[in-house]
């Protein structure tokens, strides 16, 4: 939006910017909540969006000076054909009140807010009027989602299917779905800044700590988990029946018709791309939910350094919380005077326990006249760094570094020797425990993926830099045997490669109408 603003005359008053509005499209109906006067412009919007019926400019003038500041009503006029500039408002003359020549001027029009006007000033006053608190993630729309998609799956599937119930099955679903995804947005940061308190102990804020990571957690994993499953079934089942279900949800509308002649737009599931978008939304790589973890992810860090704060502050160890306690002492009654006189009076050179040479001194003689004391090597050190010496120097943590570093190597090199045995074993061979463990979390993720989109008979799973690949034989038993225990895959078999790639069949194949594969782990008789 370009803006110019010079200096002019008239109801918006000498010292005011002329606010000029370049474009020419939908955005102008913004305008007034940030041009110059923006609070008059947004006192007028509000009276015109909840009036019932028009009004005049004197009936607005009536009604905003009665909230607020008085407003002359040649200012009110001013404002509405800035508005009507806008598109924000719109005036027009009532025939029924017509009676002279006076009555078809402008300031007799009965004015009212547009559409665009009205969607602005509620957005305005819902969203961005007040500092919104973060209302509760609602879970159990994620479950409608889930349960809507699976039953809608059932009555596609029938031999004679009911529309109506589909029609509401529709219904439900993008009505939840746009309850969660608007509950999400900003959901991440919001967490995190409600960690951003300064009137909490130190068991309100272990407790804080506890009920915020926990809650986003378990959001996080309920997002994952049901999304996961709305996706498998949207792409297994859904998929090719979305133009059907768009049909579906226009047909059993009110406004068939007016759909039908381009006057209106097909609710939410009425159009192919409603439903392309679902499954975008739902997708557990690309999708809300993964993108919910990642924002989680990159918001804890601000999260815990606001709460590490908060411990820091309840304790004792900071000056902070040192300098408060100092304050409450000096209020005691009896010895508050002398508290302060010892934390803030100039005290000799005795105070550092060393021993002077001369015995003649007078009593607490001032730090500048008294003599030199050679002090400990150890009590110079901690001087330098306490709050009246000066900064210590940068702790030489090189060792330290190379210890981490090489510590990650080597487990970068048994993690690499570990994925070469296993692309290198026999299958169903006896791995090491290393080799073993990295197989498992390999097959769990491919266990938990739905099958690979455009087949019916694996799915993959890839985990730390190796992918599984399970296939559905039907008869054959796959097995990952670590020295202790294995693992059996009831009529799967699983093909360990690398990711990216794409494996065949180690034999013929079946389509898989699990939808999840299942695993059982067995602990091996007499193993140590």
């Amino acid at each position: 939006m370009a803006t110019k603003a010079r200096h002019v005359t008239g109801p918006d008053g000498d010292d005011s910017p002329n606010f000029d509005v370049e474009v020419t499209d939908s955005r102008r109906a913004m305008a007034y909540l940030v041009a110059p006067g923006s609070d008059d412009y947004i006192r007028i919007m509000s009276v015109l969006e909840s009036s019932v019926t028009d009004l005049t400019p004197a009936e607005v003038a009536l009604l905003v000076s009665a909230d607020g500041p008085v407003m002359p009503e040649g200012v009110v006029q001013a404002r509405l054909d800035k508005l009507k500039d806008w598109t924000a408002a719109t005036g027009r003359a009532d025939p029924s009140r017509i009676r002279r020549h006076a009555d078809i001027l402008a300031r007799n029009w009965r004015w009212t807010a547009t559409p665009a006007g009205r969607q602005v000033h509620r957005f305005y006053t819902s969203v961005l009027a007040a500092t919104p608190t973060m209302r509760e993630i609602p879970l159990p729309s994620l479950a409608r989602i889930v349960e809507s998609i699976e039953q809608l799956a059932h009555e596609l599937a029938l031999p004679r299917r009911d529309d109506g119930k589909a029609a509401e099955l529709i219904g439900r679903l993008f009505t939840a779905h746009d309850d969660l995804d608007a509950s999400l947005v900003g959901a991440e940061d919001s967490l995190s800044g409600l960690a951003d308190r300064f009137d909490l102990d130190r068991d309100a804020t272990a407790e804080l700590k506890g009920l915020l990571v926990d809650y986003a957690t378990h959001v996080a994993g309920e997002l994952e988990r049901g999304a996961q499953r709305a996706h498998d079934v949207l792409n297994r089942l859904l998929r090719p029946h979305f133009s059907v279900l768009a049909e579906i949800a226009v047909a059993q509308s009110q406004a068939r018709a007016l759909i039908e002649r381009g006057a209106l737009t097909a609710s939410k599931g009425g159009r192919v791309a409603d439903w392309d978008g679902l499954a975008a939304w739902c997708d557990p790589h690309t999708g809300r939910s993964s993108r919910f973890a990642l924002r989680l992810v990159r918001a804890l860090p601000g999260m815990h350094a606001n709460l590490r704060r908060l411990h820091s502050s309840a304790g004792y160890a900071t000056g902070r919380a040192r300098a408060l306690l100092l304050a409450k002492a000096c209020l005691d009654p009896r010895y508050g005077t002398a508290i302060l006189q010892a934390a803030t009076g100039d005290h000799p050179w005795r105070k550092l326990y060393g021993e002077a040479d001369d015995a003649d001194l007078s009593t607490n003689p001032g730090w500048r006249s008294g003599p030199l004391v050679e002090l400990p090597e150890l009590l110079r050190t901690t001087g330098r760094t306490g709050a009246r010496g000066r900064a210590p120097a940068a702790r030489d943590d090189a060792a330290a570094r190379a210890a981490v570093q090489a510590a990650r190597q080597q487990r970068m090199a048994e993690h690499a020797a570990a994925i070469e045995e296993i692309l290198s074993g026999a299958p169903g061979g006896v791995l090491s425990v290393r080799a073993a463990q990295v197989a498992l979390a390999a097959l769990m993720t491919a266990v938990r993926t739905g099958l690979v989109p455009g087949t019916n008979d694996r799915r993959t799973g890839t985990r730390d830099g190796l992918a599984c690949t399970l296939f559905h034989t039907g008869l054959d038993n796959g097995l990952l045997a670590a020295p202790t225990w294995r693992v059996i895959l009831p009529g799967r078999v699983p093909v360990f490669h690398l990711p990216g790639q794409w494996v065949s069949a180690p034999q013929p194949t079946r389509p898989d109408p699990a939808r999840r594969a299942s695993a059982r782990l067995e602990q091996i008789p007499g193993a140590a």
